[in-house]
């Protein structure tokens, strides 16, 4: 199977545990090689949130974006994703479910179990969030799901739930400050 210009040199530890920074910097390189920018993921989440809160900045929703990239759920998520789709780009896998994968059939759902795996580790909302993003594929999720020289059946849900989570991460960060700055003006 054919593979990602990033992986070409990759060496696996023995046991395939790898450091927070590493699984960022590889998720960031797998996405990039799959046409999808930290800022693809951020310019999503930002627009899911802004209208929710008056300072959110965009140097903000990417310091989230790239703290969601530094998590084992999602650095899994984006190689199985990945791996899958470029299988069914190189015709590798049996049908029906090559061409279930290659159209993307709204029927399938698991592309979307995986994503809300992501999106339900930030709780109900979480899921909520995917699922509207899911739903309306704003922005990067629509150019991925129309893309027709490339298989995205799951890397598009995949970006959908890391722009969920990510804007999820912000709100609830800030409900924390909110509570905090009520707590010292009482005083």
């Amino acid at each position: 199977m054919k593979s990602l210009k990033c992986l070409e040199n990759f060496k696996p530890t023995a046991s395939n545990v790898y450091s927070s920074e590493e699984m960022c910097r590889l998720n960031i390189a797998m996405l990039a090689e799959r046409g999808v920018t930290v800022d693809d993921i951020t310019a999503l989440a930002y627009n899911a949130q802004s209208k929710y809160l008056d300072n959110l900045t965009m140097d903000e929703m990417r310091e989230s974006v790239l703290e969601v990239l530094t998590k084992r759920d999602q650095f899994h998520a984006i190689l199985l994703a990945i791996n899958i789709d470029m299988a069914a780009e190189q015709g590798l896998l049996m049908e029906p479910l090559q061409s279930i994968l290659m159209k993307d059939l709204g029927l399938f759902g698991l592309d979307e179990c995986i994503a809300i795996g992501i999106a339900g580790n930030y709780g109900q909302i979480g899921v909520t969030n995917f699922g509207f993003m899911d739903v309306s594929k704003p922005g990067k999720i629509n150019i991925l799901q129309n893309d027709k020289k490339h298989c995205h059946c799951f890397l598009d849900d995949i970006v959908g739930a890391l722009a969920a989570v990510s804007a999820i991460r912000v709100a609830q960060r800030h409900a924390v400050l909110g509570e905090i700055e009520k707590t010292e003006e009482k005083k």
